[in-house]
């Protein structure tokens, strides 16, 4: 990843965060994962990676660029509303495998508790 512009920002107090959709330029690279796309954000805006959710990242047909979007919160506390399909893809690669797991495990876990409750 060389370098990252801000295509557009939006102050929204409601929620007390700013919504960005930024563009990463990749020549020569492949696309970056989400959790690399986070950590550039972070640091351009100068944010806490943990007040930082990448909610999209498309590469762009013909170009070595890819466009995505961002929420960057203004405290950590307040990225609690960001859904857990968000939080889990923008983690490490090998953290994102081992939460998805958790997930599933707990999920058969709910359906067999709901299975059995029903006889």
């Amino acid at each position: 990843m060389t370098e990252i512009r801000i295509l557009k920002e939006v102050e929204n107090p409601l929620l007390k965060r700013m919504e960005i959709v930024f563009e990463i330029l990749h020549p020569g690279g492949k696309t970056p994962t989400m959790a690399e796309a986070r950590e550039a954000v972070s640091a351009l805006k100068r944010a806490s990676l943990e007040a930082v959710y990448v909610r999209s990242l498309k590469s762009v047909s013909g170009r070595q660029s890819s466009i995505g979007e961002a929420h960057i919160y203004f405290s950590p506390e307040y990225a609690r509303i960001e859904p857990m399909h968000v939080r889990v893809a923008n983690l490490p690669p090998e953290e994102k495998k081992r939460r998805k797991e958790e997930i599933k495990k707990m999920r058969m876990e709910m359906k067999a508790k709901a299975a059995g409750g029903k006889r």
